[in-house]
Parts: C-alpha cells; structure tokens; sequence
C-alpha cells in the first residue's frame, strides 16, 4: 500500500515538474527590432515580462525537482521493503 502511495506522489510531481519545464521552455527568448520604436518598445516590455517570468518558473522548477528527488528516495526505500516482503512472503508459502 505504501509502494502504490509513493509511485502516485512520485508521478505527480513528476508531472509538476514536467509542467514547469514545459512552460519555461515556451517563454520565447528571441527578440528582433525593427525601424518601428513602438513596436521595439513593445518587444522590449514583454521581453522584460518574460525575464521576470523565467526567474520565477527556474526557481519554482528547482524547488519542485527538490521534492522529486526526495520523492524518488521515499519510494524507492517502499519498493524495495515491499519486494523483501514479497519474497519472503513467497518463500514462506514454499516451505508450507
């Protein structure tokens, strides 16, 4: 029960983070001016915008592989308890 909990909470922070990095690849990063100073002005504000937002989404998206990674440790410590007690499970129905 406790292995079925923890692959669950692994996923969805999996899944989180996967979100996260998926956003933050989508900022766009290129930034062309022309002869048109509104249109330049207008480029430059939303490339600030987007500096601003890639800021926030790297430090949430390190945050979240954080608590993937101390996830990955939990779940692999009840993997692993429930496929010793699995065996042993299966060498006590042997001797029987």
């Amino acid at each position: 029960m406790l292995r079925a909990r923890d692959l669950a909470r692994l996923g969805k922070l999996e899944r989180q983070r996967q979100e996260l990095a998926t956003r933050l690849g989508l900022l766009s990063t290129r930034m062309d001016m022309t002869e048109d100073p509104a249109l330049n002005a207008a480029r430059l504000a939303h490339a600030s915008w987007a500096q601003a937002q890639r800021i926030g989404l790297n430090q949430a998206l390190a945050r979240q592989t954080v608590l993937t990674l101390d996830q990955k440790a939990r779940t692999a410590r009840s993997v692993g308890r429930a496929e010793a007690l699995d065996k042993l499970a299966q060498d006590a129905r042997r001797k029987r």
